[in-house]
């Protein structure tokens, strides 16, 4: 038995596919998927091994979330992100854009 090249197999494979699919698109009687698949050879690629759990800790080694990085609003001295109102006082910049909230007695 002669060894078969698999590039040419597939080239193959994926020309009967097209050809179905364009018979099964001029004809008026559907055919079924399996008539569109006889004769062709369907290679996966799978990995050859499987990787280690060392190999795949590593990979995801950077998958972590960043510390947001506050800094202390000049008006209050509260926490708050840069570039950004403050959530405490309502400043940016030394000016007031969000009025503060007035506390509502019960």
């Amino acid at each position: 038995m002669k060894k078969v090249n698999i590039s040419r197999i597939i080239i193959t494979g994926a020309l009967l596919l097209i050809a179905g699919m364009l018979v099964f698109a001029f004809k008026e009687k559907p055919l079924s998927e399996m008539a569109l698949l006889k004769g062709m050879v369907i290679i996966l690629q799978l990995p050859k091994r499987r990787h280690s759990k060392s190999r795949r800790d590593k990979r995801r080694a950077h998958w972590k979330l960043d510390r947001p990085n506050l800094s202390r609003c000049p008006q209050c001295g509260a926490p708050k992100l840069p570039h950004r109102v403050c959530p405490e006082c309502g400043y940016y910049e030394g000016r007031e854009i969000i009025p503060p909230k007035k506390e509502e007695k019960k």
